[in-house]
């Protein structure tokens, strides 16, 4: 979902910062173009992933997984608000608070289902 990001030229990369309003809402419509291009297999488990990251209690630990190291950004201010953010916008509503309990682990792969989220 971060095409937008790795197709911006250098320049436009130094004018983009992501802990500004009108930087976000650019990146967050063009994310939301590409989940709507997505199954709804794939959209479920996007959604599971970034509500376990913003639920888990572990951001920093898991924040690689979040945004591409690829591409040079400025810190996110506020990690935890980023991450409603963008599940609002994907979803349209805020993300749910749960519990996910210890049998659940996020894996980084993507097969042929989406990303994957074992319990």
């Amino acid at each position: 979902m971060y095409y937008y990001l790795l197709a911006t030229s250098d320049d436009e990369l130094d004018e983009f910062h992501i802990n500004e309003e009108p930087c976000r809402t650019k990146l967050f419509d063009a994310m939301k173009v590409d989940f709507d291009s997505f199954g709804p297999v794939s959209k479920q488990r996007v959604l599971e992933a970034l509500e376990y990251i913003w639920s888990s209690g572990q951001i920093e630990k898991l924040w690689s997984w979040v945004v591409p190291q690829a591409v040079g950004l400025d810190e996110i201010e506020d990690k935890s608000a980023y991450l409603c953010a963008l599940y609002k916008k994907l979803s349209g509503h805020e993300p749910p608070h749960r519990d996910f309990g210890p049998d659940v682990e996020l894996v980084q792969s993507a097969g042929p289902h989406g990303v994957d989220v074992r319990e």
